[in-house]
Order: structure tokens, then sequence, then C-alpha cells
């Protein structure tokens, strides 16, 4: 039987020779440790989506000239 370790994240037993740089799988997925995406439960825009919809100005005028405050 393989050795089984706790996720020091959500504290899961999980499989010694599975573990990612010593979080369990899902754990290292959220924490970006792995390449792939888990199912969160998430439904809805997230984050990045109501950013792109709530833009100030439009992407390609970032350099800030269009501002008063750098017209001095």
């Amino acid at each position: 039987m393989a050795e089984m370790r706790r996720c020091p994240r959500c504290g899961h037993l999980t499989r010694a020779d599975r573990m990612v740089k010593g979080f369990g799988r899902d754990c290292a997925t959220q924490l970006g440790l792995v390449g792939r995406s888990v199912d969160v439960g998430h439904e809805g825009p997230d984050l990045l989506d109501v950013l792109a919809q709530n833009r100030p100005e439009p992407a390609d005028e970032c350099d800030g000239g269009d501002r008063p405050a750098d017209a001095f």
C-alpha cells in the first residue's frame, strides 16, 4: 500500500506519490501548480469577464496620454 500524507491546504489524505510539490492534485491545480483546471462549482462570469466588460478606456489607449492629469 502506498504511503499516505495530508494535503497542507485542505487536509485530505493523498497518496504521497501523487502529490504535486507537497499538495494534493486538486489543491495543486487550484494553486496553479498544474496545467489543468479543476471544477470548483463556479457559475456565471469570473473576475476577468467583469473587468473586460467594465473597461474604462479602450485596450489600445493604455499610455495615459488622454488623461487630464498627464497634460501638465
